[in-house]
């Protein structure tokens, strides 16, 4: 007897096909959480850095750039 679950087969026809299904049912569970984790996990990840931008003072969003010349780009230099 090849025993590679830890539990024994059912030898009834019925009994055999009820397991296959359960397992593939099983499957497909899982492969729905995984779609489902994929596709809502960025919106809760945008939608928790929202929140979390919402609990900032009003001041911290009217506060100047503190690094204005962070987009100042290599080719404007040469260009002088």
């Amino acid at each position: 007897m090849n025993d590679m679950s830890g539990s024994q087969m059912p030898t009834d026809p019925s009994d055999r096909r009820e397991r296959i299904r359960a397992e593939i049912l099983m499957q497909m569970g899982r492969g729905a959480f995984f779609a489902a984790s994929v596709v809502f996990g960025p919106i809760l990840f945008i939608y928790a850095v929202y929140l979390l931008g919402t609990l900032l003072p009003p001041e911290s969003k009217e506060a100047v750039d503190p690094t204005p010349d962070s987009f100042f780009s290599a080719t404007e230099e040469t260009d002088a």
